[in-house]
């Protein structure tokens, strides 16, 4: 029997808009959560779910806050992105000392080691650089805590080593906020979006390149959408007729995931490696960096199936990013975290 009394407190950053997601989901199974963000970015997703505490920030930080009322209020801590209560994280020896079940979300350029990344994937780029801080950190959360969450098998080879154990739980969306909008067969000029995060990373140079040879010869738009509000860029997203997410990671992100929800056919670079361990029907169309062009250039001269590629990615979301499914997957992992349930 599902427990759903667990008092859950997720923080401290929203990457791509997941953790309120997350929160949504676990309160439609009836899960008392709260989350606290204290990074909002350029993408200024809103914030449904406050912590319901009436203390500035730094207040709210100290040692003592967190003891007296933070710790009592709740059962169970889920951070993401390498952050907890305190920068530095230096709550995590108060929270572990008091048995507080804790997991760690790890999402990817916080984790991904290029020596290890190019093991799998001859594009490989990072963010950061200095592997010998990454792993640092990483021993330093594996002190504390014991349960890690990622979406998919490539950032297991960055984390395992640390945690007791790994869970892949796919990145989640709900698909009542995501109309799907096919591709329009009879639009002159077709639209493609993309929208980096990290230009050098998602391989943004290698595709403007592609995208200003191939206008000398093909009738298309093109928009490149950076530093823009998420709400604003979504409406970008909903126009276009075709969207590529990156041409390094190897691995599709929460981006192509939101493409697909809204039945756009999307371009990344899926490596061999993670080809392996996605479902058979992805419906992503892969490119690195020596094939973008040629890869854009046969979907310009065969847009037709471009509707039928939206679909596909519709229904692969549907199935594999369902928020209500990987929410009960959540919560199953709380239980378990809980002594609830058996591993």
């Amino acid at each position: 029997m599902t427990n759903t009394s667990i008092r859950v407190l997720q923080g401290t950053i929203n990457i791509a808009n997941q953790m309120n997601t997350q929160a949504k989901g676990l309160e439609r199974l009836g899960v008392p959560i709260k989350t606290a963000n204290h990074y909002q970015n350029y993408l200024n997703y809103p914030t449904k779910y406050d912590l319901n505490i009436e203390l500035p920030r730094e207040i709210m930080a100290a040692q003592l806050t967190i003891q007296d009322q933070i710790i009592p209020a709740f059962d169970l801590f889920h951070f993401h992105f390498a952050t907890s209560l305190q920068r530095g994280n230096v709550d995590l020896p108060l929270l572990a000392a008091n048995g507080k079940p804790i997991c760690m979300q790890h999402w990817g350029s916080e984790v991904r080691m290029l020596s290890k990344a190019l093991k799998t994937n001859p594009f490989a780029k990072v963010k950061l650089e200095d592997e010998g801080r990454l792993q640092k950190k990483l021993e330093e959360l594996g002190q504390y805590i014991p349960f890690c969450v990622v979406a998919d098998h490539e950032l297991i080879q960055y984390v395992q080593p640390f945690y007791e154990e790994v869970h892949v739980i796919p990145s989640m969306i709900d698909l009542r906020d995501y109309k799907k909008s096919w591709f329009r067969k009879k639009r002159k000029r077709p639209l493609i979006v993309h929208a980096p995060t990290h230009v050098d990373v998602k391989g943004t140079p290698h595709i403007l390149q592609a995208v200003e040879q191939l206008k000398l010869s093909y009738s298309f738009d093109f928009k490149l959408i950076h530093g823009m509000a998420h709400h604003e860029a979504k409406k970008w997203y909903k126009k276009a007729d075709l969207i590529i997410d990156q041409l390094h990671i190897g691995s599709y992100g929460l981006f192509a995931v939101e493409a697909m929800a809204l039945g756009k056919p999307v371009i990344c670079y899926i490596s061999d490696y993670m080809a392996e361990h996605y479902p058979k029907d992805l419906p992503i169309i892969s490119a690195n960096p020596e094939t973008i062009f040629d890869t854009l250039k046969n979907l310009l001269k065969n847009q037709d199936q471009l509707t039928e590629l939206g679909k596909k990615g519709r229904a692969y979301v549907k199935k594999e990013h369902n928020m209500d499914k990987n929410a009960a997957r959540l919560l199953n992992l709380y239980e378990l975290m809980m002594g609830n349930k058996k591993g």
